[in-house]
């Protein structure tokens, strides 16, 4: 299922029910402000466009708002956050030579990062009303989350994920 709502299918949503506005006003003899309601949902939809960015494409850097699609790592990136969306965050092609600190965030929406097999992870994590999954099958709805990989070793470079999850749900797999 497509997730995207297009300016045009909200255009003709919005053509269409005026239209049966003005059948309801002309039929029913119910007055309806139409104008007034076109102004609005005008308005309304101008404000979503401002807050969305405009049309974003599927795959986005590092922020993703009011869609679907892929976070991109980005070195020298170290904030990735996903609001009202659903997306990927794949960290396969980090091999650190040195200690790569990454904030991973989530509210209201749902993100997957994927690390490779045999990275040295650290996850410091916390979750409030949300769902926070890590490698080893263990998860946390509210409260700290931590895990540390057996190769893992805080003086040798690794990679630390601080993540962080609000009313949505962040899985970390190793793949």
């Amino acid at each position: 299922m497509n997730k995207n709502f297009s300016g045009s299918a909200l255009l003709g949503l919005i053509v269409v029910l005026i239209g049966l506005l003005l059948l309801v006003r002309n039929i029913f003899h119910i007055h309806i402000p139409v104008f007034t309601l076109i102004a609005s949902l005008g308005l309304i939809w101008l404000g979503v466009m401002l807050i969305r960015g405009g049309k974003r494409a599927p795959v986005m850097d590092a922020q993703a708002a009011f869609g679907t699609g892929s976070l991109n790592y980005i070195p020298g990136q170290t904030s990735y956050k996903v609001l009202f969306n659903s997306g990927v965050l794949n960290l396969q092609g980090i091999n650190p030579s040195t200690s790569v600190h990454l904030s991973v965030e989530c509210t209201f929406g749902d993100l997957k990062v994927i690390v490779s097999q045999g990275t040295p992870l650290f996850i410091d994590g916390h979750a409030t009303f949300g769902n926070l999954s890590g490698p080893d099958l263990r998860n946390t709805s509210f409260g700290a989350y931590t895990y540390m990989s057996n190769g893992y070793n805080p003086s040798l470079p690794g990679l630390t994920l601080h993540a962080n999850v609000n009313f949505g749900e962040l899985r970390i797999y190793y793949l």
